[in-house]
């Protein structure tokens, strides 16, 4: 969606082009509480009515704004992987799976109770037995309420044991309750030990990790989940297998 000031400016632009008000005067009619009554109005009359004499000036200036802000978007996306390549790819907290010496990494911004990182799940599992030289890194972002956040804590905790890997994948098939003795009896089933996860995920560096991932998905630009990195490429939301390996190709492909 693009942000009203985008809109506001370009219809500014606008005008000042046609010979109407130029920016200086849109702003200060805009921001200015004082501003006369007449001239308000007649600033709202002049803009009704470029808007309707020139709609398509209007929407090409708006497709400009939105290309724009998408451009800048990927250039912050882009710097941030730059300035923070060893914690987003080489951070010893996170859970691994598949070759950790693989020669591409995908990075997996997830929430268990997601049902877009449900359905990708399993097509992230296969990219790895397809290619044996993928690493993945998972990073947990619980983003939809406090079972979420209880599910990433016992995730991490399991990831202590070594056994990240099967509760993650017990937690992505769950479709029952996420309340903490559910999902301490589910990691349970599939070999943790649920009285050491109980104590562990409470430790603060845990706390801390998601703390981190939270931060992280903010200077990557990441707003929902699922979101990836394949390699240094950002690709947000669901993702199918074959488009996975299109990307891991395409990021194998690059230079370093």
């Amino acid at each position: 969606m693009v942000p009203m000031r985008a809109i506001l400016i370009a219809i500014a632009l606008l005008l000042a082009a046609a010979g109407g008000y130029g920016l200086k005067e849109f702003a200060a009619a805009r921001d200015s509480a004082e501003a006369p009554p007449t001239a308000s109005t007649s600033i709202d009359q002049q803009i009704s009515q470029y808007l309707n004499d020139h709609p398509d000036e209007v929407l090409a200036a708006l497709r400009l704004a939105q290309a724009n802000a998408e451009k800048q978007k990927e250039a912050d996306a882009q710097l941030a992987v730059a300035e923070q390549q060893d914690q987003i790819f080489n951070n010893p907290a996170d859970p691994v799976v598949g070759n950790v010496n693989g020669d591409v990494t995908v990075v997996e911004f997830f929430d268990y109770r997601c049902p877009y990182c449900k359905r990708v799940s399993d097509s992230l599992m296969t990219l790895v037995k397809d290619d044996p030289n993928v690493k993945v890194v998972y990073k947990e972002l619980p983003i939809l309420g406090p079972d979420s956040l209880v599910a990433a804590k016992i995730a991490l905790a399991a990831h202590r044991q070594g056994k990240y890997e099967q509760v993650h994948t017990a937690f992505m098939a769950h479709k029952g309750s996420f309340e903490q003795a559910d999902l301490l009896d589910l990691a349970a089933s599939v070999g943790a030990d649920p009285a050491k996860l109980a104590v562990d995920m409470q430790d603060p560096a845990i706390q801390g990790l998601l703390q981190a991932n939270d931060s992280l998905a903010a200077a990557l630009g990441i707003t929902g989940t699922p979101g990836f990195l394949f390699g240094k490429q950002l690709v947000p939301g669901a993702v199918s297998l074959d488009d996975m390996k299109k990307f891991v190709s395409a990021a194998r492909a690059q230079p370093g």
